[in-house]
């Protein structure tokens, strides 16, 4: 996909991969939507100074938990480029804690953001992208998409959750000649740690005893882990939206693991031979855009 006059969405744009990618797009002439919460006020100093990188970049505010938010969002992007090529979605957040203790509230807001809010950007972008039958939607997920780590209790789910939509887009939109593809971070050196919201039903976690405490400490030491290490930049995430975005429809993989796998790699290539049995099987291997 050649980048000229190429409109890219970004959601969670603000900070960590988001705003890398933005930025990495943007010096490849794709011009950039890069949408975030709260543009004109918690998030305001970061849409300037990702503005303020490149004149191929435009902010437009976005939640991709709200509906009214999301539908907004891309129907100013149609109003001012009349056009949308590539979504990214990345926004979302990540529960660290005891699966127990979050409450059910909370484990909606996390389904909500991480899952249904890219279900919301397929369904609000696809009716402009059929017509011209071209189109690429890529979805950040995680490694833990697909292995579990504990203490990331809920967060494992939504990133289970959201690989079968975005793997099931894949093959329905085959023939319109729109991509659906994933990307699985490893652990990554972001402000997602920082900003995951922890359990607040306390009073649940009280006969846990010492694995109560056990998330925090692991966390920290993966925050550690993560520093200064080569395999935890988060630059690889987004040199590997763009490597994807610039492949042709059939190029490209259904998945793309960046940074550390934890033997991911390996559970991607033995899954797929088996999807790809399940969709022979049932006469559907034509909706497979690498068939």
């Amino acid at each position: 996909m050649s980048s000229q006059n190429k409109v890219v969405v970004i959601t969670g744009a603000s900070t960590g991969i988001g705003y890398l990618t933005a930025e990495l797009l943007a010096k490849n002439n794709f011009q950039v939507v890069a949408t975030m919460r709260d543009a004109e006020n918690s998030n305001k100093e970061n849409a300037e100074s990702l503005s303020s990188l490149s004149s191929n970049i435009s902010i437009e505010e976005l939640d991709v938990s709200n509906c009214q938010s999301v539908n907004s969002a891309i129907k100013n992007t149609i109003d001012k480029f009349n056009q949308i090529d590539v979504i990214v979605n990345n926004a979302g957040i990540m529960n660290v804690g005891l699966a127990e203790g979050f409450t059910i509230e909370q484990l909606n807001h996390q389904m909500n953001v991480n899952y249904i809010g890219v279900a919301r950007l397929f369904r609000e972008a696809l009716p402009y992208m059929k017509p011209k039958k071209t189109g690429l939607f890529i979805t950040v997920s995680s490694i833990v998409g697909r292995i579990i780590f504990p203490f990331l209790s809920t967060y494992n789910p939504s990133k289970f959750a959201v690989e079968a939509l975005a793997e099931i887009y894949r093959y329905e939109l085959s023939p319109f000649n729109i991509d659906s593809v994933i990307v699985e971070p490893g652990p990554f050196s972001t402000n997602l740690i920082d900003n995951s919201p922890h359990p607040e039903d306390e009073e649940r976690l009280k006969d846990y005893g010492e694995l109560a405490d056990a998330a925090e400490k692991t966390m920290q030491g993966f925050q550690e882990f993560m520093k200064d290490n080569p395999d935890c930049d988060p630059n690889l995430v987004s040199n590997a939206i763009l490597d994807l975005i610039n492949m042709e429809y059939g190029e490209r993989p259904v998945r793309t693991v960046s940074g550390m796998d934890y033997g991911v790699k390996e559970i991607n290539a033995f899954t797929e031979k088996y999807q790809i049995g399940v969709m022979e099987q049932m006469g559907l291997k034509n909706l497979m855009p690498n068939k």
